[in-house]
């Protein structure tokens, strides 16, 4: 089923590369800006777990001299700059590694700075974008088409879960775009760049407002005016035109700038620490958050930046901070009002195969213990014979009983109702090596697709029972320790295939919101 488009994996698979040479150029290092107060010694990574949010009493204060107050504190753009002392509100609070917590003083009401934003945005969709012009024939052949005509031919063609990426393509790669492009909005919101990993309001208000423009980055790339359906309108020819990263780019993106903000809090810090070795410094921190690091090239600044703390040289362990929050009620709904998890891996087993990919699941709150969920997912059809290939899309919706605020551990059961979508492709080797050889020059090898592959489809009502159990690590975050449900079908068979009977088997990563 999968011709795939070429050159297309290959520009995915490598811009990673591209942004690390990028990053070899960077030569100086940028301001960093600031943190939420933690006024606590470097927790074990057991705090991960702390439910209660109000952390122990703050150990002896240390030293901070007023130069370096005034001279690594940075401005609201990004940029270090040399402050007043009646400009800055500077506080000598113990950080995580007994050293001090400068504070810096930031509007909590500043602007998205959208000017460089935007140009910081273009600069990374025209990195991919030339990549793809410069190495992939079949996206330089599709600039000849009709621009307007061609691109919504693109967009009509949208169907199904697959786009004809690989597994590691469309659930690692495309995720990493997403939290670069997460952590590029980050270094644009002042009003919640200062924040680290923990029970912070501010924290996971900056990490869902991250998630929204990596979305709608990725659907700019995708199929915006800019993008893979206007410059080579890829989607037109099979078999590029699946959902799976409208879905998984922004969600599993998420959970990768979460993890890599853990990892900089319990495990970067922890080995700056212990070193003033500036090349030890510079590979945690890239090595440990790559992507952020990428975001910091493509944002003009070294990738070792970090927007919480001076450079790889000057930094003794502070942190920059903005003034506390007053703190909020201790007594808050342990019960979400949404749930948003990432299911990753997924699978779906039935007697004759299995099909492996993911989802996403929303759940808003009617009242303790239900809740409305929704579900969207897909995989790619495994172990199928040769020049045989095929995928299958789930969307559902239905209640879900659900026991939250009780402990850690929060068991759930649903009922979804929804559709299904099954396709498979054979393709003839013998018929399509005969019908590429007699294109013309420059002709996509797409174009003559319908020559030699057929293929079978079916869509039809959809049902899933079951459920699952959610591990909390925090008020904010739980993990899907595992879910799984019956999915029950009305599609009949597929290519002499019964699809109608299969278990999902998923795990993953939830966030809680209403809770902070």
């Amino acid at each position: 089923m999968r011709d795939q488009a070429e050159g297309r994996h290959t520009s995915r698979s490598l811009l990673a590369f591209i942004v690390a040479a990028l990053s070899c150029l960077a030569s100086a290092q940028s301001a960093t800006l600031g943190d939420e107060i933690v006024a606590r010694p470097l927790p074990d990574v057991m705090y991960l777990f702390d439910n209660e949010g109000s952390p122990p009493p703050a150990p002896s204060l240390s030293v901070v001299h007023d130069s370096k107050i005034r001279n690594h504190i940075p401005s609201s753009s990004g940029a270090m700059s040399t402050l007043k002392p009646e400009s800055t509100v500077a506080s000598e609070t113990a950080s995580l590694d007994g050293n001090a917590i400068i504070r810096m003083e930031e509007s909590a009401s500043e602007p998205v700075e959208w000017k460089s934003l935007v140009l910081h945005s273009n600069v990374f969709l025209g990195i991919m974008h030339s990549f793809r012009i410069g190495t992939e024939p079949s996206t330089r052949h599709g600039l000849h088409s009709s621009v307007f005509g061609g691109y919504f031919k693109s967009l009509g063609a949208m169907h199904g879960w697959s786009d004809g990426d690989g597994y590691y393509e469309n659930y690692l790669g495309h995720p990493i775009q997403g939290a670069a492009s997460a952590y590029l909005w980050l270094a644009h919101d002042p009003r919640y760049r200062t924040t680290q990993f923990g029970l912070s309001r501010d924290y996971w208000m900056g990490r869902i407002r991250a998630m929204g423009f990596a979305w709608a980055f990725s659907e700019q790339f995708e199929i915006g005016p800019i993008s893979e359906a206007s410059i080579g309108q890829i989607q037109r020819y099979c078999c590029a035109y699946g959902f799976v990263d409208h879905v998984i780019t922004p969600t599993a993106g998420l959970a990768w700038i979460i993890g890599g903000d853990v990892l900089d809090k319990y495990l970067t810090r922890k080995i700056e620490h212990r070193t003033r070795n500036r090349a030890i410094r510079m590979i945690a921190r890239i090595g440990l958050n790559p992507p952020q690091s990428f975001a910091n090239v493509i944002a003009f600044h070294p990738p070792w930046d970090r927007t919480n703390r001076p450079g790889i040289v000057s930094s003794d362990g502070e942190l920059y901070l903005r003034p506390a929050q007053p703190p909020r009620d201790t007594g808050r709904s342990q019960v979400p009002k949404f749930e948003l998890a990432a299911e990753l891996p997924g699978t779906l087993q039935w007697g004759s195969g299995s099909c492996l990919g993911g989802g996403a699941v929303g759940a808003v709150r009617l009242r303790p213990p239900w809740q409305w969920t929704f579900q969207v997912g897909g995989c790619s059809l495994r172990n199928m014979p040769n020049n045989w290939s095929g995928d299958s899309l789930t969307f559902s919706t239905g209640p879900q009983w659900i026991i939250q605020g009780r402990g850690r551990w929060s068991p759930h059961a649903h009922v979804r109702l929804g559709g299904q979508k099954v396709t498979q492709e054979y393709v003839d080797p013998v018929i399509k090596e005969a019908a590429l050889s007699e294109l013309e020059p420059g002709e996509k090898s797409n174009s003559a697709h319908a020559v030699y592959a057929k293929n079978f489809e079916a869509t039809g009502f959809s049902m899933s029972v079951g459920g699952g159990v959610d591990l909390a690590l925090n008020r904010a975050l739980a993990v899907r320790i595992g879910n799984v449900e019956y999915v029950g079908s009305w599609l009949g068979r597929v290519n002499g295939a019964d699809f109608d009977r299969a278990f999902r088997f998923s795990s993953g990563i939830v966030l809680r919101i209403g809770t902070w």
